[in-house]
């Protein structure tokens, strides 16, 4: 299993300790479900496109989630399970 993380500056408080904007808490909302989209879209577009195998790259797509904001960011974690073809151990080496 594997995960696709994308992260973005979120909007914090100013110096004098004030909070953002409500503008700004609306652009990161957008951002971050534009990301979220674009994401899965490019894995279900692209990914089985990935193998020379009849029906491509075989895949799931698991759970995306938002992560943050912390640390001044925020972004979405996708996870995905692949097949890897003709996986075996080397010979005298178990799984």
């Amino acid at each position: 299993m594997g995960r696709i993380t994308l992260l973005r500056c979120a909007p914090t408080a100013d110096d004098q300790g004030c909070p953002p904007t409500c503008e700004e808490l609306e652009t990161a909302a957008r951002a971050l479900a534009v990301d979220a989209t674009t994401v899965w879209n490019a894995l279900q577009c692209c990914f089985p496109g990935t193998s020379q195998a009849r029906r491509g790259q075989t895949f799931v797509m698991g759970q995306q989630r938002v992560v943050g904001p912390e640390g001044q960011c925020v972004g979405i974690e996708q996870r995905v399970t692949v097949a890897l073809p003709s996986c075996a151990c080397p010979e005298g080496e178990s799984p």
